[in-house]
């Protein structure tokens, strides 16, 4: 049963792992104004995508210089998100002691 548990603890935190290196290299295809139908924007974009604009609503784009590039910190907000994710998944790992 530990085995199974150590197993579904490592698992959880290498996808949320993954999933906030994802949530890294859309934030900057953004800000290089990468083209969604490019090939690494077909992978990363429609996975980050739909939480990233339930966030952009409440969080501003902080816009640099006149060039129309933009820092987006609703993905900088689902980044830290998913890191205390990681990190609540390791204390919970710790507490069964799996």
């Amino acid at each position: 049963m530990i085995h199974m548990l150590s197993f579904l603890f490592t698992a959880v935190t290498y996808l949320l792992q993954i999933y906030s290196i994802m949530l890294f290299a859309s934030a900057i295809l953004r800000m290089a104004r990468a083209d969604e139908t490019s090939i690494i924007g077909r992978l990363v974009f429609p996975l980050t995508d739909p939480p990233a604009n339930a966030l952009k609503r409440r969080f501003p784009k902080l816009v640099v210089y006149h060039s129309g590039a933009y820092i987006d910190f609703s993905t900088l907000a689902l980044i830290i998100a998913v890191q205390l994710l990681i990190m609540f998944v390791a204390h919970l790992r710790a507490m069964v002691g799996a």
